[in-house]
């Protein structure tokens, strides 16, 4: 009887250890379920947050850059304006150099013009003047001035209408050049303002820097052409006192 009893206590005991070790067993896996869920939790919490910063990042960046090509555009508008207001500039000032240029040889025409107008005022006055005494030696300076002195004048006249013509066109050649080595300023100018390559601004600068030269060089010839050859001045082979003579002043 006491045997029975014995062994029946042994299994109640087996049995509350049995449900012990179970209780624990499952104690620990809901513990071990618990730290999963919050491991998860505070995972996905780092994960918000980590896109969060990145997107913040992103915003930023996009911020950034978007005021770079801002601040890129408006100096390249800048660039663009201020070559437009410099070539405006050159050409402003080679249409006033061209119409003093043009002043300066109307007033060369009018010069001549005044002279050869006075020179026949005087012709005819001398003419006119003159007496009958006069008669024989104007016959014989008239057979002069149109056997010698007028061929001679008349030639002159040619070789100084072809100096006149020769400079003209040499005149006109340097403005030539010099319209083109303004338009050749002008256009490395804006070329300048618009690249953004350190490589292509340097060779551009040394481009511009040669291409202003040149220009202030043209300007210099254009500003101080070369002398008109004197015209050829015929020998005087007049009698003194005579009123046909060329050489009277």
């Amino acid at each position: 009887m006491a045997e029975i009893q014995e062994s029946s206590v042994l299994f109640s005991l087996k049995q509350l250890m049995s449900l012990e070790k179970q209780r624990v067993r499952e104690e620990e896996a809901a513990r071990r379920r618990a730290l999963a869920a919050q491991e998860a939790r505070r995972a996905l919490d780092r994960r918000a947050l980590a896109e969060q910063e990145a997107r913040l990042r992103a915003e930023e960046e996009r911020a950034r850059r978007e005021e770079e090509l801002a601040r890129e555009e408006a100096a390249r508008l800048e660039g663009i304006r201020a070559a437009a207001v410099e070539k405006a500039r050159v050409e402003a000032e080679q249409r006033a150099r061209v119409e003093a240029l043009e002043k300066q040889r109307e007033h060369e025409r009018r010069l001549a013009a005044l002279a050869g107008d006075a020179q026949k005022r005087r012709l005819v006055r001398l003419i006119a003047g003159g007496s009958a005494l006069f008669v024989a030696a104007l016959a014989a300076t008239l057979g002069v001035y149109f056997g010698k002195i007028q061929p001679e004048a008349e030639q002159a006249l040619a070789e100084q209408t072809a100096a006149r013509a020769a400079y003209e066109q040499r005149l006109a050649a340097l403005e030539s050049d010099l319209a083109a080595s303004e338009r050749q300023i002008g256009e490395l100018t804006l070329a300048y303002q618009t690249v953004r390559s350190e490589a292509e601004k340097a060779e551009l600068e040394r481009k511009l820097l040669a291409a202003k030269r040149d220009r202030d060089a043209l300007q210099g010839k254009v500003a101080r052409p070369h002398a008109q050859p004197a015209p050829k001045k015929a020998d005087c082979v007049c009698r003194e006192g005579d009123p046909m003579c060329g050489c009277l002043p």
